[in-house]
This record gives C-alpha cells, sequence and structure tokens, in this order.
C-alpha cells in the first residue's frame, strides 16, 4: 500500500517549512504509537531497528514541517493527525475500484480522475523512470 512521506502543513500566501528547526523533537517511547507510526509511515532511510531507535526521518519531518503548526498541534498531535490522515484514504482500494491496479499502464490523468472522484481533490500523482519504465512513486492530496 501507500505510506507516508511527509505531512506538510501549508499556507495559501507562502510555502512553510524549517518554521523552528531548533525546536527539541520529543523520542517516541510509546510501542503501541511506534508500532502504529512505523506502519503507516516507516524509516526507509535506515533499518526499522535503527529507525525505530533513534527516529532521525521522524525526527527531520517533525522539524522540518511540523514546527510550522506547532501552536496548533504538539508533537504527539502532529504524528496522530499524520496517521489518520493516511487512513482516512485508501488509495489502493480507491485505484482498485476503479479499475486501475499494480503492474499496468496508466496516464496520470486516469490515475487523479479516479482519486478525485472519491475524495473531490486534485491529487499530485508523482512519477520517475526506473530503468525504461515510467513509474508511479508518490501521490500527493491535500487536505483542509
Amino acid at each position: 500500500n501507500f505510506n507516508i512521506h511527509g505531512v506538510w502543513p501549508d499556507h495559501t500566501s507562502f510555502v512553510m517549512y524549517d518554521c523552528d528547526p531548533l525546536k527539541k523533537y520529543k523520542t517516541i517511547d510509546d510501542t503501541n504509537i511506534l508500532t502504529e507510526l512505523d506502519a503507516r509511515w516507516p524509516q526507509l532511510t535506515s533499518t526499522k531497528i535503527i529507525g525505530l531507535q533513534f527516529q532521525r526521518f521522524w525526527e527531520y519531518e517533525y522539524r522540518k514541517h511540523g514546527t510550522c503548526c506547532a501552536d496548533v498541534f504538539n508533537q504527539s498531535m502532529y504524528f496522530d493527525i499524520s496517521m489518520k490522515l493516511t487512513d482516512s484514504i485508501d488509495l489502493l482500494k480507491i485505484l482498485r475500484t476503479k479499475g486501475i491496479k499494480p503492474g499496468y499502464t496508466y496516464t496520470g490523468d486516469q490515475i487523479s480522475r479516479a482519486i478525485k472522484s472519491v475524495t473531490q481533490n486534485n491529487p499530485n500523482p508523482k512519477c520517475t523512470y526506473i530503468g525504461r519504465s515510467l513509474e508511479l512513486i508518490e501521490i500527493g492530496i491535500c487536505f483542509n
């Protein structure tokens, strides 16, 4: 399935990132939260054991993006909201329901229309060449 790459607060007038990069990141110790977060937002920059112990990718994402909403959501709430947003849309189910299945070829417009028909929002599919094949690697979704 798809997983979280990041959750970025946004503003209509300017880009929001690195709002408070020196803000202290509190290592997540609760094993239930770690298990849930790792299932939705794996730290692909390291092994699972190292990722769960040091949490460097989550720390990076929180400092870069999560601090931009720290006046509204504390760190715990930021990660909780991230998981809830991920759980609110099952992209693979949406795509399969609309006849789009892994391993076959589709246009970006076909993928976008399928997702928009369910979410009512314009997704942002991103593709890259892997060898000679253009492959879907990411789908950005905006939430209000």
